[in-house]
């Protein structure tokens, strides 16, 4: 008992610690890692970026690294396409299941091969390419009724010729409520060591602070409701409040949407979820006012 509760202690701490440190009144533009800001999860894409409660499994732990315990431990990878800009991220994701704990190492890659230039006079220069690189490991647990999940990341950012590195930490709580409730936390991308690039520059990396709670009610026909509402704030942008619904037959077929209130560009979102034995399929289609569409998909196999 002790020691859970030390642990427990420890990762309040680190808690406290790291949102002690946002810069949420960093003007908006000066946020690098602008890609980190983007959530692999086609789950919770579909359902307009929301659903830190009800995180399920790997694939949903670059919402809430609580998500990883809610599985018995597996692999997944997917893919992320920008279709207006030609952009593309992939990730791989393994979660390896370790007594009562969870392992979690996870890889993404998102980026532009060829972006339009321009200079100070907005006339066209020489195309150039952008990407961000994510290594991340972390472990997730349950304590006192709370699934938790802190991982700790190295990040790459390249645009053109300018580089930077960042050392991030990510944590997020679950926690299952009474009457078909439950709640969720999540603080990603908490900078504890940034470089700077050959010209002197810095960086702040989009720390993002996301809170909701979701509701699940059983229907006829064996299908299962699910509102999810979030609050999101990152530092570089207002408040928006995402907002999703689910309905899921027999643990099989899952059909959603979702919406960003108060998000800039926002647009309905649409996805469907297929789960069959160990093998889960996720897909989802975004829209947006400036990068057009944007569709991701992700394969879990689980042990």
């Amino acid at each position: 008992m002790h020691s859970r509760v030390s642990k427990l202690l420890i990762f309040i701490g680190i808690c406290v610690g790291a949102a002690s440190a946002l810069q949420f009144d960093a003007p908006k533009g000066e946020a690098s890692f602008g890609f980190l800001k983007l959530s692999l999860s086609p789950r919770s894409a579909a359902l307009g970026g929301a659903g830190s409660a009800l995180v399920d499994g790997i694939v949903d732990a670059d919402l809430n690294p609580a998500a990883a315990i809610r599985d018995s431990g597996g692999i997944a990878a997917g893919q992320a396409y920008l279709n207006a800009t030609s952009g593309r991220g992939d990730f791989a994701s393994w979660n390896i299941p370790v007594e009562n704990y969870r392992v979690t190492v996870q890889i993404r890659y998102l980026g532009y091969d060829n972006l339009s230039g321009f200079d100070g006079l907005d006339r066209s220069t020489a195309g150039y390419g952008a990407h961000s690189l994510k290594l991340q490991l972390g472990t997730a647990g349950s304590l006192f009724g709370f699934n938790y999940g802190v991982s700790t990341t190295f990040a790459q950012n390249n645009i053109a010729d300018a580089t930077y590195g960042a050392g991030l930490l990510n944590m997020g709580l679950q926690r299952q409520l009474p009457k078909g409730f439950s709640a969720g936390l999540s603080l990603m991308n908490a900078d504890y060591w940034t470089s700077k690039a050959q010209d002197g520059s810095a960086i702040i990396a989009p720390t993002i602070l996301q809170g909701g709670l979701s509701y699940s009610r059983s229907l006829p026909a064996s299908i299962l409701m699910s509102v999810a509402l979030d609050a999101r704030k990152r530092n570089d942008e207002d408040i928006a409040f995402p907002m999703g619904v689910e309905a899921c037959w027999q643990n099989i077929l899952s059909v959603r949407v979702g919406y960003p209130i108060a998000q800039q560009e926002a647009s309905p979102t649409f996805g469907v979820g297929l789960n069959w034995s160990r093998y889960g399929f996720e897909y989802a289609y975004q829209g947006n006012a400036v990068t057009s569409t944007t569709q991701m998909w992700a394969l879990e196999i689980r042990y």
